[in-house]
């Protein structure tokens, strides 16, 4: 596993992504990192089993070969694979995370309602950071900011948003999250009404854009830089 302490840019690269929550393959990741020769992305998959699959190039149950993750961007370091779940925390931790048996990429730190959803596989323990952790330790001496965030961590996007404290309206341009917690018991909190009030409190104003799904925000500290970065939400999927 890849330590979020220890961050190795390539020399190519020249500006940063994360992408937080992969799902099976990292599709999203993978259309980056195909369409943008230089960029650094930071992929955080906390399920074991979809961390396996992208790190040891595994065939998913659903196997989409344009957006599957490809291998050379894993050999040249454009592509940095962590095995940790985000939350609001002020220190490395160990969480229970629900595995669910009908899509992994559905699994959660929260339980889920599983007559939605489907059944719980099982309960596994994941080692748990926050984003002010991550850029605690992060190389700002070769990046000025964080192009994009996209962010689809079943009912812990609110909660990641929070864990970033101020570097988030310091050092963040763009933000896509999902308001999905009405599925995930105890995170009701992570709703659309809520996102869009704790980013307007980061000095974010939301958007909408052609290329993303889900809400996503604009830092007015970067409006200067709106039209010069790219971001992407959408995999193999329309968005």
């Amino acid at each position: 596993m890849n330590d979020f302490k220890n961050i190795i840019v390539p020399d190519n690269c020249t500006h940063v992504k994360l992408d937080i929550g992969l799902s099976y393959t990292a599709p999203i990741s993978n259309k980056w990192l195909l369409k943008e020769p230089n960029v650094l992305v930071l992929g955080f998959e906390p399920n074991i089993s979809c961390f396996n699959m992208i790190k040891n190039q595994e065939m998913p149950p659903t196997s989409f070969p344009d957006f599957n993750l490809e291998k050379r961007f894993l050999d040249d370091g454009r592509f940095q694979l962590f095995n940790y779940a985000l939350s609001d925390t002020d220190k490395e931790t160990q969480m229970d995370f629900f595995i669910n048996k009908s899509d992994y990429g559905t699994s959660s730190l929260f339980l889920h309602n599983q007559s939605a959803l489907g059944p719980i596989e099982r309960v596994d323990k994941v080692q748990v950071i926050s984003l002010k952790m991550l850029f605690d330790n992060f190389p700002w001496n070769k990046f000025e900011y964080i192009d994009y965030i996209k962010i689809d961590a079943q009912g812990s996007d609110l909660n990641i948003l929070k864990g970033a404290n101020d570097y988030l309206k310091e050092k963040v341009v763009y933000v896509t999250a999902e308001p999905d917690g009405h599925y995930y018991i105890g995170s009701e909190d992570c709703n659309e009404n809520n996102l869009n009030e704790y980013m307007e409190s980061q000095n974010f104003i939301r958007i909408e854009h052609p290329n993303t799904r889900d809400p996503t925000y604009l830092n007015k500290k970067f409006l200067h830089l709106k039209d010069s970065i790219w971001i992407h939400q959408c995999g193999p999927w329309p968005c």
